[in-house]
């Protein structure tokens, strides 16, 4: 733990298999996340339980194998990837291999950059939306309208014909 210049150590490891019910991506682009940053410096709120991390949990890439339980068909699949905290795979690599349902198709005009960037702030932005229900026709306060999650919060809050409003708060 500690500062990114001191912690951080580039090298070769063995490229992961899926197990059941997993996919293999092959990453070209990686998200970092506030609670990675916060992770690496021994923020307590997350306790880490590996002796090597391989950070970042948003990614972008290409599904290159499945492991048993999924479909053979989501091999060469375009995904953005959204890892959950208790996994040690990061997307600061070549391969990851995590559970198929954290994969999500990414549609082609996306590139994988844009995918890497969709993870913690779009999930979080859904389910901050969608959590109570439908919105169609009720109108949504989403505060800091120029941030990541808030920009993921009004586009799916346009989506759900929600009326909302957005504000910079200083």
């Amino acid at each position: 733990m500690g500062p990114a210049a001191d912690v951080i150590q580039f090298g070769e490891l063995t490229s992961p298999e899926p197990g059941f019910g997993e996919v293999l991506v092959r990453l070209y682009a990686s998200g970092i996340n506030p609670a990675d940053v916060k992770r690496r410096s021994g923020w307590t709120g997350l306790n880490e339980r590996f002796d090597r991390v391989i950070p970042h949990g948003d990614g972008a890439g290409i599904i290159e194998a499945v492991g048993a339980g999924v479909p053979k068909s989501r091999v060469g699949e375009r995904v953005w990837v959204h890892q959950m905290k208790d996994q040690n795979g990061g997307t600061a690599a070549e391969f990851t291999a995590l559970p198929s349902d954290q994969a999500f198709p990414l549609p082609d005009h996306l590139s994988f950059a844009e995918g890497a960037c969709l993870g913690v702030p779009a999930v979080t932005a859904f389910q901050a939306v969608m959590s109570d229900g439908p919105v169609t026709g009720q109108t949504l306060l989403v505060a800091g309208g120029a941030g990541a999650v808030a920009h993921y919060a009004i586009q799916f809050a346009k989506l759900s014909d929600a009326s909302h409003y957005h504000c910079k708060l200083r």
